[in-house]
């Protein structure tokens, strides 16, 4: 029996269905190259299925090719006149693809071609006119098909004229580059498009927001669909304990969920989110993927509806802060915040000032603390420092912390660290230090009257030293120690 040439090259097509596939010895992963051949056989006039259940177009002529769920494992062919559903292939049917001779061939049982109808011909499509001689390149790129063909994953965008031909395919199709371009340009088509495509890749949300392709796909979906449509999204993401949490600590998932949080509208949908997120909490904070989640809620929703942030904020607030990511959501936290549970997490911070001051990072969350100038928490720093003062003044990130106190605390504050300093037993070696003479010379900077010509007159008697110390030419430079 001669097969048909429009057949053969359909078949030439797709060079990765080979022997194995079709006579079901392995099962292939490559579900794009098939949906290009269901495509192609549609157009065809062979009827197609998927496993969602959707319309599909009907064949125009009397042979039938069905689908099931897993493409390699349950293609069929039929003679609808002799049977009433389709059955797979048998052994004398079985189709054998060539590799190296680059055609197909059969091998049929005479008889069973005879009473099966296999001698049957799909009608041929209509062949594509030339193209004119002296066109461009991008000119003849816009051919469609003929240029798509040496690519068989390029090949389902541009045959594909309607979604339906997609069938059960389409979240195989979203995890494909070229597929999920295609099902982000027909989103733009309107409703009818965004309807047919949500219900072929929503219940496979979670696996596509964490593929590196198929999470653009969900985040334009969720730009663009209704409200009730991402209610459903939500309910399946949030379904499960923890499965949101592992969502934004994948580095495409965090932006998939962050696109979900600035498209939420009610407040039932936050509050879903935010219950989600809340048991992760500290995995999400000091993860570089998880915090700008944590962020983005922050950013994006009411203090009321970021309560739960708050509260594990306050808790866990010695944590985080000594945590490169942490320490900035924790000043995220202290300004998006308000009222009861500001006062709450400052005064929780402030209780460990003096842990965090000697912390790389936690340093800079005191000190953002006390620009607030809050008394209460200002009044906690203080007597934490009291008479730690030369300790802190000694430690590279500490003596920020100290400089800081010289800037904003009350003058009273500011004398009795002066005091605590000039009282050292070794007051040169303060001025000589990496690290304290920095210390020294914001003193300088912020005192005046009595207290400041004590500072000064304990500092002349080392203007020798000062001269030969790499450390101490800032203090010997103020113009009062040169007189």
């Amino acid at each position: 029996m001669k097969m048909d040439r429009e057949m053969e090259r359909l078949l030439d097509e797709i060079p990765l269905l080979h022997h194995g596939d079709l006579v079901g010895r392995r099962e292939t992963d490559d579900v794009v190259d098939l949906s290009c051949l269901i495509r192609e056989l549609a157009e065809m006039g062979v009827v197609e299925g998927g496993d969602d259940g959707l319309p599909l177009p009907v064949a125009a002529d009397k042979m039938g090719f069905f689908g099931g769920s897993s493409p390699t494992s349950s293609l069929c062919f039929s003679n609808q006149e002799s049977y009433a559903a389709s059955r797979p292939f048998s052994l004398e049917r079985r189709r054998v693809l060539d590799p190296f001779s680059g055609f197909s061939s059969f091998f049929l049982d005479d008889d069973a071609a005879d009473s099966d109808g296999w001698d049957i011909r799909c009608p041929p499509p209509p062949q594509p006119s030339p193209p004119a001689r002296g066109r461009s390149k991008a000119a003849r790129r816009k051919g469609g098909c003929a240029a798509a063909a040496a690519s068989p994953k390029k090949c389902v965008a541009a045959r594909c004229d309607s979604l339906a031909g997609l069938g059960g395919f389409m979240h195989h199709i979203a995890r494909d580059q070229h597929g999920c371009r295609f099902l982000q340009q027909r989103l733009e088509d309107g409703k009818r498009e965004v309807d047919f495509i949500f219900a072929g890749v929503a219940r496979h949300a979670v696996e596509l927001m964490v593929n590196p392709f198929g999470n653009y796909l969900m985040q334009k979906l969720l730009s663009v669909c209704d409200d009730e449509q991402r209610m459903a999204i939500v309910l399946t993401l949030t379904e499960e304990p923890f499965v949101l949490v592992r969502i934004s600590l994948n580095v495409h998932g965090t932006r998939a969920v962050q696109k979900l949080i600035d498209c939420l509208m009610t407040r039932e949908e936050i509050q879903l989110v935010v219950e989600a997120l809340n048991p992760g909490f500290l995995e999400l904070i000091k993860d570089p993927n998880g915090n700008h989640v944590v962020q983005r809620c922050l950013q994006s929703f009411d203090a009321s509806d970021n309560k739960p942030i708050f509260e594990a904020a306050a808790v866990h607030c010695l944590d985080i802060g000594m945590q490169c990511h942490g320490c900035c959501v924790l000043q995220k936290c202290i300004a998006r915040s308000g009222g009861e549970q500001r006062e709450k997490l400052v005064a929780a911070i402030a209780s460990n000032g003096f842990e965090l001051a000697q912390d790389a990072f936690g340093n800079y969350v005191v000190q953002y603390v006390m620009d607030l100038k809050v008394p209460a928490a200002n009044a906690s720093l203080t007597k934490q420092f009291l008479g730690r003062y030369i300790h802190l003044s000694m430690q590279k990130f500490s003596s920020n912390v100290v400089e800081k106190c010289l800037k904003v605390f009350k003058e009273a504050d500011k004398a009795s660290i002066i005091l605590e300093l000039l009282a050292a037993p070794h007051f040169e070696q303060l001025l000589q230090h990496p690290f304290a003479n920095y210390v020294i010379y914001s003193a300088l900077q912020n005192s005046k009257g009595s207290l400041h010509s004590a500072l000064t007159n304990a500092i002349r008697p080392h203007v020798e030293l000062l001269r030969t110390s790499p450390y101490c030419k800032r203090i010997y430079s103020r113009a009062l120690l040169k007189k």
